[in-house]
């Protein structure tokens, strides 16, 4: 398990740094970057609420992962997409590595479970509306 969680580390440092497309030679996203952070976390925490049994059809759902989408675009609008989409890579990279038991059956479960979401999206509305063009 920490070989393949090791691995999975120097593949993400690896697209971190590799050049990108069209010759540019800075990063603007860091590994630290906020937006970056949230994003993930924002991810995981779509992909558990999804889990949840009922989940993906549920109304509440739908809901937050509209506002997702809006997130999406005040990112572009702000010039923090290249984070986003380091944070989908870092997600899709790492998300078979995610040793959370799955959402529990039950209505309290899926709400705990909505209720993160909500806040991982509260957090990454803020660190969007943090970013200086």
């Amino acid at each position: 398990m920490r070989s393949a969680a090791a691995a999975a580390g120097m593949v993400s440092a690896a697209i971190l740094f590799a050049p990108g497309c069209g010759g540019g030679t800075e990063n603007k996203a860091a590994a630290s970057d906020a937006v970056r952070r949230a994003g993930y976390r924002s991810l995981a925490a779509r992909d558990f609420l999804l889990g949840c049994a009922g989940g993906a059809a549920r109304l509440e759902t739908r809901r937050q992962l509209e506002r997702m989408g809006e997130l999406n675009r005040f990112a572009f609008e702000k010039g923090a997409m290249p984070s986003l989409q380091l944070a989908a890579n870092d997600w899709a990279g790492l998300s078979r590595l995610d040793t959370r038991r799955p959402c529990a059956p039950g209505e309290a479960a899926y709400q705990a479970a909505l209720t993160d979401f909500s806040a991982r999206l509260d957090q990454l509305a803020a660190s969007i509306g943090e970013v200086r063009q």
